[in-house]
């Protein structure tokens, strides 16, 4: 059902799209918010995306990488944001779960992990680990070969731990 609600969309139905972006919103809205941590600046972030996402979605090639793709845009936004404001971003405790098991303070330094790397691991591991997205998947959307998308995991999943192990001692 949702893949001919993108078909729609991308054949330029609006109502479609304006569906789907419900359906997403709030996922969109936790991404940006992920990267901003402010709640204003996560709904401009998101409202700019959205708009985006309205003007490009014809060249949306697989339709059931519609989240993907749309949650791609949102961080290439927030990204875009936090480069013109020079936005350095703090953990704030709403994002901690304590029911995952692990303090604030391993939150905290997981979040100051992964702004630690380099943008183009960000973006994997937070599609990734995030999001739950396979490595297929990922690979399709970002419109790389494979092995490319697994070494960036590998190399984000050795830095994360480079960095975590720094901040231990």
């Amino acid at each position: 059902m949702k893949n001919v609600l993108v078909e729609k969309a991308i054949a330029g139905s609006r109502e479609a799209l304006e569906v789907l972006l419900k359906e997403h919103y709030q996922q969109l809205y936790k991404t940006a918010f992920l990267y901003v941590k402010n709640e204003a600046d996560a709904l401009d972030i998101v409202q700019d995306a959205v708009i985006k996402i309205m003007k490009k979605i014809d060249t949306l090639q697989f339709p059931e990488y519609f989240t993907t793709w749309a949650v791609r845009v949102v961080i290439f936004t927030s990204l875009d944001h936090l480069k013109k404001t020079s936005f350095m971003e703090e953990v704030d405790e709403q994002v901690c779960d304590p029911e995952k098991g692990l303090s604030k303070e391993e939150h905290l330094d997981i979040y100051e992990g992964i702004r630690r790397l380099p943008q183009h691991l960000q973006e994997v591991t937070i599609l990734h680990y995030f999001y739950g997205r396979k490595v297929k998947e990922i690979s399709a959307v970002l419109d790389e070969p494979l092995g490319t998308t697994k070494y960036k995991l590998h190399e984000a999943r050795a830095k994360l731990k480079g960095y975590l192990e720094e901040g231990a001692q």
